[in-house]
């Protein structure tokens, strides 16, 4: 009886014994954060570069909980409990914060054997450096036989919001990818050549300055050049005061949208350029108008095409009498006019004396008249254009 009772004693007496740590949680003084004396010095950061750093500890209950006790880690970058430092960096900086690592108590998620919050305290710092950032987001499309060029830019950025930086000189490389053939990028970032077929093209560019890079992907798309097609192209438009004009531009080749605008010179007042390519209005005055009109497409082509437009005062007649005529002489008298488009064609109503006509194409009376007297008759003009005036005047033949 004894015997079962010191056993049971003993059983007893082990099942109150729970496994203890045999030290306080301590930080790791080689890694990540090497020690530099009293501090943990933590790898640099740059601006506008993700950042991943896990702090490591030692000793302890082997899991444990992270917190800054004072201080901050550079913005952009927060810390979980775990430990895990992440984020972009946004502005060069310096900080020190003092972190304090817990052993993972078995209400937190430890193991059910660690008795206590043994915990350190040491401090970090964290050094954020200036970042390099390509600033070309997209480059320009490119057209078939037709010399490209664009130079790639980076900035030595220090801070992200707002972006604020330096302009940094870089040696630039292609990671990956094809560029169109005929083109080629120079270390300097120059983009250029003359693309020779059709395509999207995509390639990784790298851009290293001062021990920094950045990488941005770009695409340039090659297509068949633009080609305009305008009435302007077969010289010079003609149009008149007061009569509606209309002329379509339009565009082939390139891709998307075609956006047209004035590039140079003047339209008649009255009369305008509308984004899909057509001139159209009522000219209010006349006069001589040179002017260029550009084509835009989808990803920025451009092609131009120049133009005259001619606008004609309006058709108006003119003469107000006829100088009289005398029986057996010859005669000849013109209408007089102003504006219109030639050419003008001439009518007659009414009669005329014997042997007198109007030539149609002329505006001119003749013929040698052989009866005396008024003849009361209107003559009316019609341009190109099919503008008309008419008038009504007197030829007086004398005896």
């Amino acid at each position: 009886m004894k015997r079962y009772a010191l056993i049971f004693g003993l059983a007893t007496l082990l099942a109150g014994v729970v496994a203890m740590p045999s030290s306080a949680a301590s930080f790791d003084d080689s890694n990540p954060c090497p020690a530099s004396g009293p501090l943990l010095v933590c790898p640099s950061g740059q601006v506008g570069q993700p950042y991943t750093l896990q702090l490591r500890a030692l000793g302890g209950c082997d899991l444990y909980r992270w917190e800054i006790t004072n201080g901050s880690v550079p913005a952009g970058l927060t810390m979980s409990s775990s430990g895990l430092i992440t984020g972009t960096p946004t502005a060069v900086t310096d900080t020190s914060p003092w972190m304090t690592v817990h052993d993972l108590l078995p209400s937190e998620g430890g193991y059910p054997w660690c008795g206590g919050d043994n915990h350190s305290e040491r401090q970090f710092v964290f050094h954020v450096t200036p970042g390099l950032s390509i600033q070309n987001q997209s480059v320009p499309g490119g057209t078939i036989g037709q010399p490209y060029s664009v130079t790639l830019t980076a900035l030595s950025v220090t801070n992200t919001n707002p972006v604020q930086g330096s302009p940094a000189t870089a040696t630039w490389t292609v990671q990956s990818g094809n560029l169109p053939a005929g083109v080629t990028l120079s270390s300097q970032g120059l983009l250029s050549g003359t693309p020779t077929s059709e395509g999207s093209y995509q390639f990784v560019v790298q851009a290293q300055a001062g021990g920094v890079s950045d990488t941005e992907t770009e695409t340039l798309v090659v297509r068949q050049p633009l080609v305009v097609s305008s009435p302007f192209q077969r010289g010079a438009a003609k149009s008149e005061v007061g009569v509606p004009y209309t002329a379509e531009q339009t565009a082939t080749g390139g891709n998307g949208t075609f956006t047209w605008t004035l590039a140079s010179g003047s339209l008649p007042t009255g009369v305008e350029l509308a984004p899909t390519g057509t001139l159209a209005g009522i000219p209010a005055a006349p006069g001589r108008f040179a002017f260029g009109l550009r084509v835009t497409d989808g990803e920025g082509r451009v092609a131009t095409v120049n133009g005259t437009l001619v606008v004609a005062a309006k058709l108006t007649i003119t003469t107000r009498k006829l100088k009289p005529a005398k029986v057996g002489r010859p005669y000849r008298a013109a209408i007089a006019k102003v504006g219109g488009v030639a050419p003008t064609v001439w009518t007659v109503r009414g009669k005329l004396p014997k042997n007198v006509k109007l030539a149609p194409k002329l505006g001119l009376f003749l013929g040698t008249p052989t009866t005396a007297g008024k003849f009361r008759v209107t003559v009316r003009a019609v341009d190109a254009l099919g503008v008309k005036s008419q008038k009504t005047l007197t030829l007086v033949v004398g005896a």
